[in-house]
């Protein structure tokens, strides 16, 4: 078992994007010999927010039993979508309360919070900024406010590209969430016998790193960064790029890589939703811009 991750945990809903999230989620979970939990959240129906009655009881509600007839089928597509090497069988867990739950975001964070070593994996459509604040985005909900590693799964992600790691991609920069994130790195790439890419993105259009100095600043932290991601058989490649916009050169390198699989795997600042929206967030526009799932570990 990885000593990051302890159980893998994707929300499903029956949606394509859901079952790609699956599929990938059951991959991690054999890689890092994890179990796998599929979770699903019952919230109150939309055109019902406006008209809740004090006394309403979910046990006597009419569209509870609709709403378990849609959670068993959420499960069923993620059992059809699950990796057949996964060794055990994932349990299924049903999110709901007496008043009805009308955040799942908060919801999922809350339930991960309980599991330690926990490791979520959500499906997650490509919406621009002004997208996710006018229509919402659960996953972004997620990134901002769990304190554990959670991996997105993009909508187009076909059920092939989400089944296999073909390399691991390491944006690093000297912080101590990049470290965290490397030790994840290196578990994936370990167990699945693939090579670790690190990336440093530094400004400017030349080699200006701390030139005359005993060891380089990015030496420096491809050095540490090596240490923490341990031995990797596959091999590793240190990457220096002088990009002003480092998120877009991560996402050109994973899209180099298009065909080996990629997958990004890096740390966050643990800004705020609005800190975040107001000072930019690197992993978050690497998130929306990336053609391959990307874990982040704050």
């Amino acid at each position: 078992m990885s000593e990051h991750v302890s159980q893998v945990i994707v929300p499903v809903d029956g949606s394509p994007t859901a079952t790609a999230a699956a599929r990938h989620a059951s991959l991690l979970a054999r890689l890092l010999d994890a179990p796998l939990q599929l979770l699903h959240v019952m919230p109150l129906h939309p055109a019902e927010l406006s008209d809740i009655p004090a006394n309403r009881r979910v046990d006597t509600d009419h569209d509870r039993a609709l709403r378990h007839e849609q959670a068993a089928t959420a499960f069923a597509l993620a059992r059809e979508a699950i990796d057949p090497a996964l060794a055990l069988s994932p349990t299924e867990v049903t999110l709901e309360d007496a008043t009805f739950i009308r955040h799942p975001e908060r919801a999922i964070v809350n339930h991960a919070s309980q599991h330690a070593g926990c490791l979520l994996v959500l499906g997650a459509r490509h919406l621009s900024s002004m997208g996710k604040f006018m229509q919402g985005s659960v996953s972004n909900e997620v990134v901002y406010r769990a304190r554990c590693p959670v991996t997105i799964v993009h909508a187009d992600a076909s059920l092939r590209e989400a089944s296999r790691i073909g390399r691991v991609l390491l944006p690093v920069d000297g912080s101590a969430h990049c470290y965290r994130a490397a030790g994840l790195a290196g578990d994936l790439a370990r167990s699945a016998g693939v090579p670790v890419e690190l990336i440093f993105c530094q400004p400017g259009a030349g080699p200006t790193d701390d030139d005359g100095e005993e060891e380089s600043q990015s030496g420096r932290v491809f050095r540490l960064a090596r240490e923490a991601l341990g031995e990797v058989p596959a091999g590793t490649e240190d990457v220096l790029l002088n990009e002003e916009r480092f998120a877009e050169a991560i996402v050109a390198r994973a899209r180099h890589h298009a065909d080996d699989a990629p997958m990004i795997v890096m740390g966050r600042r643990g800004l705020g939703k609005w800190r975040g929206a107001l000072l930019g967030s690197i992993s978050q526009r690497v998130i929306d811009l990336a053609p391959c799932p990307v874990s982040v570990m704050v």
